[in-house]
This record gives C-alpha cells, sequence and structure tokens, in this order.
C-alpha cells in the first residue's frame, strides 16, 4: 500500500512539472481552438453515429456542444465542480441565438435538465470529448490536474450510463502531441481520438477500459459533495 502511494505520489509530481512546463509553451500560442477542430469531429464516423455526447464545458469545446445539439444528439454535460452532477441538453428544444449561452456553465442549468439517478442509469453515452494539456501517440493524456473529465468517465462507467464502444476524443493543438510516454495514474482515462486544427489522429489506445471508482482516493468530504458519488457510496465511507 505505502509503494502504491508512493508510486501515486511521484507520478503526480510529474504530471504537475510537465504541466507548468508545457505551460509556458501554450502561452505563446492560440488560447482557442477553433471552429475548424469542430467540424473535423463532425465529419468522424464516431461523432455521426453518437446519439449520447458527454462534452467538458471548457469555453474551448462550446462549438462542440452547439453542433451536438444541432446534429440531433442529447447532450450531456458536468455541473460545476460536479455537485450536481449532471445536465442533459436536448435537440431541437433551445431557440437558435440562445444556444451560445445555453452550453456555458452559466447557462446548463437554465437550458437544461438535472438528471436523476434513474435518468443517468438509462444513458448509452457513446462519445465524449474532452480538452488536454497533452496526449501521447499511445492516447495517455495529461489533464488540468483537477480530474473531474476522469471523474465523471468513472460514475458514468458505474452507474452503467455508458456505451460498450464508447469512445474519448480529445481536442487540443498540434504542439501539445508529445511522442515521450506520459506519466499515468489508476483512475487516468485514455484517448482513442486526438483532434487539432488540422487533423484528426487515431491513438494507439483501441478503446477506453471501464475506469471504476478509486473510494480509497476520495476524501469524504468530497463524497459529500458531489451528488452522484454520494449516491454511489451508499454512505459506506461516512
Amino acid at each position: 500500500m505505502t509503494e502504491d502511494l508512493d508510486h501515486l505520489s511521484a507520478v503526480q509530481l510529474a504530471k504537475q512539472a510537465l504541466r507548468e512546463e508545457l505551460a509556458l509553451l501554450a502561452a505563446a500560442g492560440p488560447s482557442e481552438l477553433s471552429g475548424r477542430t469542430a467540424e473535423l469531429l463532425r465529419r468522424e464516423a464516431a461523432y455521426r453515429t453518437a446519439r449520447q455526447v458527454f462534452v467538458s464545458p471548457v469555453p474551448s469545446l462550446q462549438q462542440v456542444r452547439i453542433n451536438c445539439l444541432l446534429d440531433g444528439k442529447e447532450l450531456i454535460v458536468p455541473a460545476p465542480g460536479l455537485k450536481e452532477g449532471f445536465y442533459l441538453l436536448k435537440p431541437y428544444s433551445i431557440p437558435f441565438h440562445q444556444l451560445p449561452y445555453s452550453v456555458t456553465l452559466k447557462g446548463f442549468a437554465k437550458a437544461g435538465q438535472r438528471m436523476t439517478r434513474t435518468e443517468l442509469e438509462s444513458l448509452a453515452v457513446s462519445l465524449l470529448v474532452t480538452d488536454a494539456v497533452a496526449v501521447d501517440l499511445q492516447g495517455n493524456r495529461l489533464g488540468d490536474g483537477l480530474g473531474f473529465f476522469d471523474l465523471s468517465f468513472a460514475i458514468l462507467t458505474t452507474m452503467g450510463a455508458m456505451s460498450r464502444d464508447a469512445l474519448v476524443a480529445t481536442f487540443i493543438h498540434e504542439e501539445q502531441m508529445v511522442e515521450q510516454p506520459l506519466p499515468v495514474a489508476c483512475w487516468d482515462v485514455p484517448t482513442d481520438i486526438i483532434v487539432t486544427e488540422l487533423q484528426v489522429f487515431r491513438t494507439e489506445q483501441v478503446s477506453a477500459p471501464p475506469c471504476p471508482i478509486f473510494w480509497e482516493h476520495l476524501p469524504d468530504r468530497k463524497i459529500r459533495k458531489i451528488t452522484p458519488l454520494w449516491w454511489l457510496s451508499g454512505g459506506k465511507k461516512l
């Protein structure tokens, strides 16, 4: 157990060092991904056939969220900090001029519906879209360090809300693709598809494996604050 904790600590330190190093490079480049990147994903079979799509709430993925609704897909987004779980935004239910605001963190609660446990368990999400600080050729991704995407993936998997062939797509700039393998923790979710301003790249990762919730690494206060974790914990840690 001590060796496992030491390993995780080393991984987390290596990740943070990489984030700081890559942040300097990112500062010199464009801050937002263009609409062209969202359009490249739109052409992919994984996107075209998806009926329910999870998209991270970051500003750089706003056009992806808008496209999902315009293309008749149910959009699943996490509430701020995951405290209230997830919201569902239904296609064709929002006036066109309201779409840009409706797909923001402030707009989710007004335009969407907060999902109950039963509603979440009835989902079959087949595509998840997120961003990253970096991605290697094996599909390992370095996130922002907050862990909300990995935790969202774990919660949806545990609740049976994912399709068996669900894929993960990550939006990054070309310079954020790295050749050296990235440090990986046990809860990290790999990506299957990398989308940049110039290309769509399939990683060597065949598909994202089921990711359990690592309860031993979650403080009790976090379980209390995040509604889906509270549902799933059954109070076993409290």
